[in-house]
């Protein structure tokens, strides 16, 4: 028996939807944590370091990067939002196990992002204190949030 395969439009605006609370959620826990209680970066500077991902070590000097740290950490998460709706739908064990799946999720976007920032020449290695701060800020509130998210609305359309 074949699986009805749900068109892109139906995976990609929960996906999206998923991918865009989860980027509001991570980036309020990590300026909470970074920026308030820890007194270890500015909101300007955590968003300059998304942006010199692209840009190099000229985010810190040019005026628009703070927007564009903003804007590029959005369209990961959407993407990341995206792409976990694509397997969720493809695989019932993703959709029907959410604190399962998101946990695992969270913790590969985590080591991908990680990789990226390599590749990037940005990467800082992190303290044990940051890596476990990491850790719950990707599980708990990325990834999570996205698979909780997109199991309420693709398990709906599955129920019916």
């Amino acid at each position: 028996m074949q699986d009805r395969i749900l068109p892109f439009p139906a995976l990609a605006v929960p996906g999206a939807i998923a991918g865009l609370v989860g980027a509001v959620l991570i980036d309020a826990y990590l300026l909470l944590t970074l920026v308030v209680a820890g007194h270890l970066v500015t909101v300007s500077g955590f968003y300059q370091y998304v942006a010199s991902g692209a840009l190099g070590k000229a985010a810190y000097a040019t005026p628009g990067s703070v927007a564009l740290g903003i804007a590029v950490h959005v369209v990961v998460a959407i993407a990341w939002g995206i792409g976990y709706a694509y397997v969720a739908a493809r695989t019932p064990q993703v959709l029907s196990r959410p604190l399962l799946s998101g946990t695992v999720f969270g913790i590969l976007v985590m080591v991908s992002m990680q990789l990226v920032e390599v590749a990037a020449n940005i990467y800082v290695l992190p303290n044990t204190v940051l890596f476990f701060n990491g850790i719950i800020a990707h599980v708990v509130f990325f990834g999570l949030p996205v698979a909780y998210i997109v199991e309420r609305r693709l398990g709906a359309r599955a129920a019916h």
